[in-house]
């Protein structure tokens, strides 16, 4: 009986994790140029903009290296673009000049917001006292979580017309540290840019 409860407990966490794992990101709006004759981008730069470098570097690598994994040669603007300019648009076209790189995708955090909620779980005496009691009482209790909402937004632009050709904003959650969410919000853009046959 023990056993069991243990079993099906476990089992509940597991699925509680994949539950929050694959609803980390919500996708709330999504654009793509519809003058755009067919193309897929070949060779992508990667900017990731971020307060702090480490973080920046974190996000583009990571882009970097699922884009390389769908065969599209890609780069990472903080080899090539100091953090102070990476938005500063003579900047970025000077840097890629004579790179072959026919794409540029920036992504930032539109917005941050935290939120309070409570989780509540069953504790049973049972698991506590070595399977003394043949009945155990059980109660509910709460503990507080702690949410933080980023808003992202990624943007592709054509480094031959200077235009945006595809958009993307998304909420993803966070309990603690974003960086754990970055590489499966990644995936999404990837993924959005494969159906979208830009990639």
């Amino acid at each position: 009986m023990k056993t069991t409860t243990r079993l099906f407990g476990t089992l509940s966490i597991i699925m509680l994790f994949f539950m929050t794992s694959c609803a980390s990101t919500r996708v709330t709006d999504e654009w793509k140029d519809p003058n755009l004759v067919t193309k897929k981008f070949k060779k992508i730069m990667v900017i990731g903009v971020a307060k702090q470098p480490t973080q920046r570097i974190t996000y583009e690598d990571e882009f970097v290296r699922q884009l390389q994994a769908m065969g599209v040669m890609a780069i990472s603007s903080h080899t090539i673009i100091p953090r102070d300019k990476m938005l500063d648009k003579a900047t970025i076209v000077q840097s890629i000049e004579g790179k072959g790189i026919e794409g540029v995708i920036i992504t930032r955090v539109r917005d941050v917001k935290e939120k309070q909620e409570y989780y509540r779980h069953s504790i049973n005496m049972y698991d506590y006292y070595n399977s003394s009691f043949a009945v155990a009482p059980s109660f509910q209790t709460s503990s507080p979580i702690y949410k933080q909402k980023f808003n992202f937004e990624s943007n592709l632009y054509d480094t031959k017309t200077e235009k945006l050709v595809f958009s993307l904003s998304s909420n993803t959650y966070a309990h603690d540290n974003i960086n754990k969410r970055l590489s499966p919000y990644i995936k999404i853009v990837v993924n959005k840019l494969v159906q979208n046959n830009l990639l």
